[in-house]
């Protein structure tokens, strides 16, 4: 993020999908740290109620998000773990034994920013980490309203040929986003002329 983003930008939005720490393996801890704010969304209550200890000044959202207003359960294996999910077929592949299971309602990522502090607002930062739910997370916000600048999102592909297959990219693609950077289980998208990219970014 550091080598994307113009350091002088210091009241960004940020929206955090499947946020899990307000500072450990956080995108965007970094950036409240430099003024920005935003909302964080996760569907277990023991991490948003760190995130409300933490980050006050945020907007700190306990629900699960998909691109349909659906009763869903959550399933966690750990407490305070990685890799609590909402989708069956990323469930069947998890090998550890189920901690808890608790049934709940989904919300769109539209209807929870349009129901914030911030609708209407054009989102900097957009981060989804969202166990097998990423692109129907990212299919429940109205890109051409929302228009994340930058949008890093969770995938677990081993080579570049199968992410350029994936829904995910042929979506971001169609919006005129460009894949810039991919790390470890991260895909980092710009939108080209995006005010936050450093200059160097849009030569």
């Amino acid at each position: 993020m550091k080598e994307l983003l113009k350091k002088e930008k210091t009241d960004g939005f940020f929206v955090d999908v499947g946020c899990y720490h307000p500072k450990k393996y956080s995108n965007t801890y970094m950036l409240y740290r430099r003024g920005w704010r935003g909302i964080n969304i996760d569907m277990e209550e023991d991490k948003i109620n760190a995130f409300c200890m933490v980050r006050p000044h945020d907007y700190n959202l306990l629900c699960p998000v998909s691109d349909i207003r659906e009763e869903v359960t959550v399933i966690t294996y750990s407490k305070y773990g990685l890799g609590s999910t909402i989708s069956k077929d990323f469930a069947s592949t998890v090998k550890h034994s189920i901690l808890d299971q608790k049934a709940v309602f989904t919300k769109t990522l539209n209807d929870i920013i349009n129901e914030s502090p911030y609708k209407g607002k054009q989102i900097d930062v957009l981060s989804i980490d969202v166990e097998g739910m990423d692109f129907r997370v990212l299919n429940s916000l109205d890109l051409k309203l929302y228009m994340p600048k930058v949008i890093i999102i969770e995938d677990h592909h081993t080579n570049i040929e199968k992410v350029l297959k994936t829904d995910v990219y042929k979506l971001l693609k169609q919006h005129s986003y460009v894949l810039r950077s991919w790390t470890f289980y991260s895909l980092i998208f710009v939108l080209p002329g995006a005010d936050i990219l450093k200059d160097r970014e849009n030569s």
